[in-house]
């Protein structure tokens, strides 16, 4: 069956759904994304007692934002922050089960794309393959729209094509070039290796920072009053009104949170000015 995320057939994500019963569960993927790792959890986690992965880079695109966020300082709404931040503690939390192991490829790049199922019981109807073009991502598996032409196969295991690539993923999961580890290079050149799923875990726990109510409520003042701020600060009179606030209690406050901000003092003042306003 073809796959393609815009025909009348199931979508990647909906055939995986659909088919997965009790078992294991094989994934190789050039790029993946936080949203998708959560939807594995959300969804065959509890049927499947082994996930094996070979992947490449980590994508945050199709879950939010195209990079790792920091509240104050990112164009972002507070609804989409709090969602980037549930969905990511949702793939660190699949990540850190035992029966998920993955490992990277180097120095070569992965860019195969493969699903495996092989179920409990060993019946070859209830195997299933999807192999093509989709990445473990949003987009990828037809979780979200998207531009992209996507062509995938999917068959059961009483094709040949099954058994075939069952064995093409137990060479490249023993392969020497697939390792456990990922090789860290700083900016002297020295080289360090770290446990590859703990590099992961690392890489996207710092898209979800703990927030303070203090945090949440400065970043909504900028949320209601950031579109204002470049027409006032063209008001002559305005400025004059507001004078300097440097030596105001919230000034160091913001200071030390919001450099974007304190960067700019003529900005501050107005973010200030506003601050007092909406109490």
């Amino acid at each position: 069956m073809i796959l393609d995320n815009e025909n009348s057939n199931l979508k990647v994500h909906e055939w995986i759904t659909k088919y997965t019963e009790n078992g294991t569960f094989d994934v190789v993927t050039g790029y993946f994304t936080i949203g998708a790792l959560a939807y594995l959890s959300r969804n065959i986690n509890e049927k499947i007692h082994r996930f094996r992965m070979v992947l490449g880079d980590i994508v945050n695109k199709d879950a939010v934002e195209n990079k790792p966020l920091d509240l104050l300082n990112e164009n972002i709404t507070i609804e989409a922050a709090f969602k980037l931040n549930r969905v990511a503690q949702e793939a660190v939390n699949f990540l850190r089960q035992e029966k998920v192991m993955a490992k990277t490829l180097e120095p070569n790049f992965c860019h195969a794309k493969c699903y495996l199922f092989n179920p409990s019981e060993d019946d070859d109807r209830d195997k299933y393959f999807i192999s093509g073009s989709s990445n473990l991502t949003e987009a990828g598996i037809g979780l979200k729209l998207t531009s992209n032409a996507e062509l995938n196969i999917a068959e059961t295991g009483n094709n040949n094509q099954y058994k075939e690539l069952a064995n093409w993923f137990e060479s490249l999961w023993n392969k020497p070039q697939a390792h456990l580890e990922k090789t860290l290079i700083d900016v002297n050149g020295k080289q360090t290796k770290i446990n590859f799923k703990d590099y992961l875990i690392g890489e996207i726990e710092r898209i979800f920072i703990k927030y303070t109510p203090k945090d949440i409520y400065y970043k909504i003042l900028f949320e209601l009053f950031g579109d204002q701020i470049i027409d006032d600060l063209s008001n002559p009179e305005f400025n004059r009104k507001i004078g300097r606030l440097e030596n105001s209690v919230i000034y160091p406050t913001l200071q030390g949170m919001c450099p974007m901000i304190v960067n700019n003092n003529q900005i501050l003042d107005v973010f200030l000015e506003k601050e007092a306003v909406f109490w």
